[in-house]
């Protein structure tokens, strides 16, 4: 794997020891890349490209197209160029390290969530947007450790967050309320999804490696672990989608404790999983 540090010393000596982006020595430390600065300085110094020449929707293409050919390990700068048929020197001028590409990809894939107002009500609209966050995260070619690496203030994630915010608040919640609810249902869902991608997560037929596990408990201490004895084969035998509905429902339920509390519309019937 190429790491950060070896990106930007290539960076460096192709482009004749200038820094990326054209930052003199001794200017502000760079913002670090998903940060609001980073998309901030981003944001003001695009500029429309020539027809034919690189624009960042071709370049994170191209970084999707290595990502899914070799995997994560491949993802390099001069093998996103390669791909491109250009030089390494001529993408600095747009993507400043590896760090970057995998911060425009994380944020790229949440485009293809799909924002749907249900006219259900509120709580079937909040299980749309979590099932379709949940979908878009499961497919992304990003491993998790990856996706999850960097701060998220690009664009698509600003779109989800906002949908977000306005469901709850729309629903009666106050600002602070929906801060809150939005904050742990998008990190509800992508926790969920990072167990449920890694290798000790679990499948559709319970928790990964569970096979043997009555005859693990036969072998333990007989006055100990009564409650893994009583109720540890439902714990393992869970799959990962009823592990991901029951978690929205009980979430969901607290929403509409707080809006009944406050006497707004938390009567909603809820959804069947």
């Amino acid at each position: 794997m190429v790491f950060d540090g070896e990106v930007q010393r290539r960076s460096l000596a192709e482009s004749g020891g200038k820094p990326p982006h054209g930052c003199a020595p001794g200017a502000a430390e760079p913002a670090e890349p998903g940060s609001a600065r980073w998309w901030t300085e981003r944001v003001a110094r695009r500029r429309r490209p020539r027809a034919g020449g690189l624009s960042t929707e071709r370049i994170v293409e191209a970084a999707l197209d290595v990502l899914r050919a070799g995997g994560v390990e491949a993802l390099t700068v001069r093998a996103v160029a390669q791909r491109l048929h250009t030089s390494s020197p001529s993408l600095y001028r747009h993507i400043a390290s590896r760090d970057e590409l995998i911060t425009l990809i994380a944020d790229h894939v949440l485009a293809d969530v799909r924002l749907v107002a249900t006219g259900r009500g509120w709580r079937a609209d909040a299980e749309g947007l979590m099932r379709e966050l949940r979908r878009v995260l499961l497919a992304q070619p990003l491993p998790p450790s990856a996706g999850r690496s960097r701060p998220g203030y690009g664009p698509n994630t600003l779109r989800l967050v906002d949908a977000a915010l306005a469901l709850f608040l729309d629903a009666g919640l106050t600002a602070g309320q929906a801060g809150r609810a939005a904050a742990v249902m998008i990190q509800f869902v992508a926790g969920v999804v990072d167990i449920e991608r890694s290798a000790a997560g679990r499948g559709s037929r319970g928790a990964t490696g569970a096979d043997g596990f009555d005859q693990l408990l036969s072998g333990l201490p007989a006055d100990q672990f009564a409650a893994l004895r009583a109720a540890g084969a439902a714990y393992v035998s869970v799959p990962s989608e009823e592990v991901f509905s029951y978690g929205m429902a009980r979430f969901l339920d607290g929403i509409a404790s707080e809006l009944s509390a406050a006497g707004g519309s938390g009567t909603s019937p809820p959804v069947d999983p």
